[in-house]
């Protein structure tokens, strides 16, 4: 009777550990088959942006130092926050932009990953520090276009309601995407481009060696050159403009990086195909083919060497035969 019970005993808790496990590896399928890696990664790539936002842009800086190429001896100059204030606050612009775009890919991240709640997004929302449509004063069609764009896609991520839908959070976010994107590529290329000039100018100058520093001394002028110290500033300068160009470019790989994945996931939305290899595939292939080796371009001015004097090796006149061959002796 006893053995009985026994055995008894340890088959309900042999079928109970058999029940468990078998719920475990359901659950376990269904939590893997809920992710969709296509936007996952696109999240991921999106949240990149939050990083290179506390680099770049720096039109402010392009403008001060363009101005200051540009100075005149003795000619009065404004002050930079007020020949450079555009700039300035255009840079706030979209170094904001950038950061509601990686809190937007923290969220899809969130949703992709099967974890999307009536919370989700909104702490995201919160840490852009955008309230209200008018967050920011800018002038300009592109610049208030991309204000009112980022504002949406915070009200968005903040609105209340269950957020476990990728695909009606990717459609309805789109449009303003596109608005942040389009304005950001722009604004970045051309500061980019500015600092390269900057630079290109700068080492044009230091080559020449043509800037001196004059003054007048007892009704005479008296002009120095630049010393040691000048050309080390010139090198710190020149190093300085080359790391800040290529911070530009590399963030406009990573907005590319985000922007050309995150069409790729609209049209998978469209298409009912999120969940699919080929979509992840593609995703992966946008975010590769963005993403360049850049070389920053020496900006030495070109110099034209002068032409090699011609060193050809003069020709030797052929030997000639003696006219009276030598007489042969016979014995």
């Amino acid at each position: 009777m006893e053995q009985r019970t026994v055995s008894s005993t340890s088959g309900r808790v042999t079928r109970h550990v058999a029940g468990l496990a078998a719920a475990l590896a359901l659950s376990a399928a269904a939590c893997s088959s809920s992710v969709v890696t296509s936007g996952a990664a696109v999240g991921r790539v999106g949240e990149e942006l939050s990083g290179h936002a506390q680099s770049v842009p720096r039109g402010g800086e392009v403008c001060a130092l363009k101005d200051a190429l540009a100075a005149q001896p003795g000619a009065a100059e404004k002050p930079v926050t007020e020949s450079c204030s555009k700039q300035i606050t255009n840079d706030q612009l979209w170094r904001r932009s950038m950061v509601v775009l990686g809190a937007y890919g923290e969220t899809i991240d969130t949703i992709a990953s099967g974890n999307g709640s009536e919370t989700t997004g909104r702490l995201e929302a919160a840490r852009t520090g955008i309230q209200g449509k008018d967050w920011i004063q800018v002038d300009g069609a592109t610049e208030q276009a991309a204000r009112d764009a980022a504002a949406q896609l915070v009200q968005q991520m903040s609105a209340t309601g269950e957020k476990d839908d990728l695909e009606k959070a990717i459609t309805d976010a789109a449009p303003h995407v596109k608005t942040l994107c389009d304005g950001l590529n722009g604004y970045l290329e051309e500061q980019a481009r500015g600092l390269n000039e900057v630079h290109t100018e700068l080492d044009k100058r230091r080559a020449a060696r043509t800037d001196r520093r004059c003054t007048s001394v007892d009704g005479k002028t008296i002009c120095v050159g630049d010393s040691a110290s000048d050309r080390v500033v010139f090198a710190h300068a020149a190093g300085q403009l080359s790391v800040l160009e290529l911070n530009h470019l590399e963030a406009q790989d990573a907005v590319t990086g985000f922007c050309t994945g995150h069409k790729k996931l609209e049209e998978a939305a469209k298409n009912g195909t999120l969940s699919s290899d080929e979509t992840y595939a593609a995703v992966v292939d946008a975010v590769k083919a963005s993403r360049r080796a850049h070389a920053i371009q020496s900006a030495a001015p070109e110099t034209k060497s002068e032409p090699a004097p011609d060193t050809k090796p003069e020709k030797k006149p052929d030997a000639k035969p003696p006219s009276n061959p030598p007489a042969v002796s016979q014995k």
